[in-house]
């Protein structure tokens, strides 16, 4: 193994404890830990899945963590639409 696959296996560890962290964040009550939390999610599993698919030469990885990247905004905005029309 040379350099950069261990560090690419880090940051992917890392990006795994922070996903964990996320998901603590998203449980709390409010709307926007909730919002935060769940952005933070989706953005650490794309780049994720991004290192997977340069490690381990799966293609199809990279186009998952692209609709990951696309949907996840159009989500939050459709929900703040949603939540908005309350007020």
């Amino acid at each position: 193994m040379d350099f950069i696959t261990i560090s690419e296996l880090f940051l992917m560890l890392c990006l795994i404890i922070y996903m964990l962290a996320s998901v603590k964040i998203a449980a709390r009550r409010t709307v926007a830990s909730a919002l935060a939390g769940v952005s933070g999610f989706t953005i650490a599993l794309a780049v994720v899945l991004t290192f997977m698919s340069v490690i381990a030469g799966i293609d199809f990885c990279r186009d998952i963590a692209f609709a990951i990247i696309i949907l996840s905004p159009v989500g939050t905005i459709a929900l703040a639409n949603v939540l908005g029309r309350g007020q």
